[in-house]
């Protein structure tokens, strides 16, 4: 496994290393759209008993079991076969190769994902997004990850060993067998397409090697987003028997696509684990769907898949450009924000434990801490660029720095009003603690700083943006 990801992946547990992993209700959405006679999703098989493991800093949710692992049978290979062939024609593109199959029962699939949970990382992303108040501090990181990938996974491809991995139900109900709860075969088929696309991405596009440039987390969704949105409108093609000719018709109506992104985006999730999961895991995850499939169509209406192809080798740089297609089409580069004397201002006892970009999605989720979600992602448009710096004091209590930069001024100004919603929905310690600055175009945002030190962090923040060129120099 390579290094270990950035903070905004790893709470999303590093989903590149799982392309993709489908949760029941998030691809039963995509397949009521595709399908008009599409069933409710499946039970989940049962499991078997899960075995204890000693209390760790995530919180001691259970080792998954080991399970069961077998090879593909002569038949089930064919029926692999047959949605090879139907991702080739829908995507446009060919395999150079075969691609490996392996078949494992739902125990085996949780415990691959146990693995790919790198847990020093999951515990700084943990005590980040508690710090901004994202999430709870009670909440079982490792725990909740787990049961969301719980939700019916109906196979996966492997991008390090370059295969595909179905759940062993799932194939026994291709061949007429039933082991367990029943298997929607139909639906099976549209994810499987979806899963054998990222194999076309990985032999054609450099999907291995791009999962492991370094981003932040910010242009790692933005990425994500491209993978997940091409190989979405892929199964949706395939799920509607489309053609390229047809589906062009799809992808040059923007009304079609945006209808097509608010359907999926209104699906009801109430009762699953994603719906039930906390906005900053569950929004950045239906948004490399939801948004990716509404940036992948808008490409693909204006040059089909060779532009979605092309895309693959100069991805969006920003959540921006995913939520604003025009914005990547224009080449609207998000500024590089930095501000290297922000420890020397908080003072001793300080250490820089991480720093990242999170961008419009995830800030869009920080505002809607003040006034809900919609509320919060409108306040968010006009982003420009941000720069997150967080510090732990000697008594392991975490500090943020949050530097934002706006578009306009009129903007700034608007997410000025959106941060101060947010402290002021905090109890009166956390409030106290907080503090939010605007100066010209540039916003900082800092939290869990002792009233006494926040002067000299406005003083230093306010410098810093007249030289970057955000705000204009004070006359005498």
């Amino acid at each position: 496994m390579t290094e270990a990801r950035r903070l905004g992946h790893s709470i999303r547990m590093d989903a590149y290393r799982l392309i993709a992993l489908h949760w029941c209700a998030l691809s039963a959405a995509f397949y009521a759209l595709a399908c008009a006679s599409a069933k409710p999703v499946v039970e989940p098989p049962p499991h078997a008993p899960a075995e204890e493991t000693e209390p760790n800093a995530l919180g001691d949710a259970p080792r998954i079991a080991q399970g069961r692992t077998r090879d593909v049978s002569a038949h089930e290979l064919r029926v692999v076969e047959t949605l090879m062939d139907a991702a080739e024609r829908v995507r446009g593109l060919r395999f150079v190769r075969s691609v490996p199959v392996l078949v494992q029962d739902a125990d085996a699939i949780m415990a691959y994902v146990d693995s790919q949970i790198e847990r020093e990382e999951l515990e700084r992303a943990r005590l980040v997004y508690t710090a901004l108040g994202l999430l709870p501090r009670e909440l079982d990181v490792r725990a909740l990850l787990l049961r969301l990938m719980g939700e019916q996974v109906v196979g996966y491809y492997d991008i390090e060993a370059h295969r595909l991995v179905v759940r062993d139900d799932v194939m026994q109900a291709f061949e007429g067998r039933r082991s367990g709860p029943h298997v929607d075969v139909d639906e099976a088929r549209v994810v499987l397409v979806h899963e054998l696309v990222h194999a076309l991405q990985d032999q054609h596009l450099g999907l291995s090697a791009n999962i492991d440039k370094k981003r932040d987390s910010d242009a790692e969704s933005a990425y994500r987003a491209l993978i997940e949105g091409d190989a979405t409108l892929a199964m949706i093609a395939f799920a509607h028997d489309r053609d390229a000719r047809q589906l062009s018709e799809l992808t040059t109506d923007p009304a079609s696509v945006r209808n097509l992104s608010a359907l999926v985006r209104s699906s009801p999730l109430a009762g699953s684990e994603l719906g039930s999961a906390p906005a900053i895991v569950r929004v950045p995850l239906l948004s490399a769907y939801v948004d990716g499939l509404g940036f992948a169509a808008n490409l693909h209406g204006d040059g089909g898949w060779g532009r979605v192809d092309r895309a693959h080798s100069d991805p969006p740089a920003s959540t921006e450009q995913v939520l604003h297609p025009e914005r990547f089409v224009h080449h609207d580069a998000p500024a590089r924000l930095r501000l290297n004397e922000a420890a020397a201002t908080l003072g001793d006892g300080f250490e820089l434990v991480h720093e990242d970009t999170l961008g419009e999605l995830e800030l869009g989720v920080y505002f809607g801490l003040g006034g809900g979600a919609e509320a919060g992602s409108r306040a968010a448009i006009g982003w420009a660029g941000d720069r997150l710096y967080a510090f732990r004091d000697q008594a392991g209590e975490v500090a943020i720095v949050w530097l934002t930069a706006w578009d306009d001024e009129e903007r700034a100004l608007r997410a000025l009003r959106a941060a101060e919603r947010v402290q002021a929905a905090s109890n009166a310690e956390l409030r106290a603690q907080q503090m939010v600055v605007r100066n010209g175009r540039a916003l900082l945002i800092a939290r869990g700083l002792q009233p006494a030190r926040q002067p000299g962090l406005r003083a230093t923040f306010e410098r810093w943006s007249v030289r970057a060129g955000l705000a204009a120099k004070p006359t005498d």
